[in-house]
């Protein structure tokens, strides 16, 4: 059998960031994963958004978070010779009075070093800017590009597989391992990150999820030179040359990877609020984000079976706070630092 120290099931955001991170750790470690064509990691933006909402709100420790995604990513890229990850501008157009307000209650209070007002805001001939606005430096994750790169490292060394588990026939519990005859492996612990596909996971059936529905689409906007992210209700992003990408929804009924008529139009009328120039939709794409109520990743050893793991629940902000999560879970796995309460598994979990 081959032997591991950790078997990861999921090679998205989370589990390809807890690979990584316990590769480097010097764990032996075998990546499992059904390749499916479309996942919430596999069509994500992968932007990370120091302010977002209408309230203006900071984002979960960001302070902490995105200097080590920055630290992580570029690691990565040195690794697998790819470049993925970059820091950016982003432009935030007001789209109502409450967002004017909003931002002259909290800009000098909550934010004052984050953001900026540049001259002119952004070309007036392009977007509608009569309400202001301001700027930002977040980030931008290539997701597929970082996924792809990272499999073809994993695959390169023998330690990734495709492979679609069954979590109850699939696992043989031994004293101190799990086994998985069928796909001849052993290890000392399994870690599920499955996005969404984990409510249907046995042992996490009680988690609560709330998965929500995100449809992103694929522009050509021919003669647009802005290469900023910008915001306002919906983001536009650039991809390269005249392709851009624009989204995303957030629905929770028709919990499916299809793509909507309603979705398209809806990005579409957003769009047009703000963007005076016309656009081709050239592809049309969604996925179902794995929530967790709460809106906090969880994480740890299950209680009754501690050779089992979940890592999960990073929705929208997965780009962002999986680096850190993942080197988190590592600490706790190595008994390092106790698992922060607000994260634990076991409370999401009745028995």
């Amino acid at each position: 059998m081959i032997q591991s120290d950790y078997l990861i099931v999921g090679q998205g955001l989370a589990g390809t960031a807890l690979a990584w991170t316990l590769i480097k750790r010097g764990y032996r470690v075998h990546i499992l994963d059904r390749c499916e064509p479309i996942t919430s990691s596999k069509i994500a933006a992968g932007l990370i958004t120091p302010i977002t909402g209408l309230r203006l709100v900071v984002s979960w420790r960001l302070d902490e978070f995105l200097p080590f995604a920055t630290r992580f990513y570029r690691s990565v890229e040195q690794q697998t010779d790819t470049h993925f990850f970059e820091l950016k501008p982003m432009l935030r157009l007001f789209s109502s009075e409450q967002e004017q307000e909003q931002y002259r209650a909290r800009s000098q209070t909550h934010f004052p070093d984050l953001v900026s007002v540049p001259e002119p805001l952004a070309d007036p001939e392009t977007f509608e800017i009569s309400r202001g606005g301001f700027e930002m430096i977040g980030g931008q994750l290539d997701v597929p590009l970082y996924l792809d790169a990272s499999r073809r490292y994993f695959e390169s060394r023998s330690w990734f597989q495709q492979a679609e588990i069954d979590p109850v026939n699939d696992l043989e519990f031994q004293a101190t391992n799990v086994r998985l005859p069928r796909w001849n492996l052993q290890a000392d612990k399994i870690i599920f990150c499955e996005g969404i596909r984990s409510q249907h996971n046995p042992w996490f059936r009680t988690i609560p999820f709330e998965g929500a529905k995100g449809e992103i689409l694929t522009l050509k906007i021919p003669g647009l030179k802005e290469r900023r992210v910008v915001h306002r209700g919906i983001w536009l992003a650039h991809r390269k040359e005249d392709l851009y990408r624009a989204g995303s929804t957030y629905h929770r009924e028709q919990l499916d990877c299809e793509p909507t008529p309603a979705g398209r139009e809806e990005i579409c009328s957003r769009l047009s609020e703000f963007l005076k120039l016309p656009v081709e939709v050239i592809d049309h794409r969604a996925a179902v984000r794995p929530v967790i109520r709460g809106r906090l990743p969880i994480m740890g050893l299950h209680p009754e079976q501690p050779q089992i793991g979940f890592f999960n629940g990073f929705a929208s902000k997965g780009s962002l706070q999986t680096p850190w999560m993942a080197d988190h879970f590592s600490d706790i796995l190595e008994g390092k630092v106790p698992l922060e309460k607000q994260l634990d598994l076991s409370r999401k979990l009745n028995f």
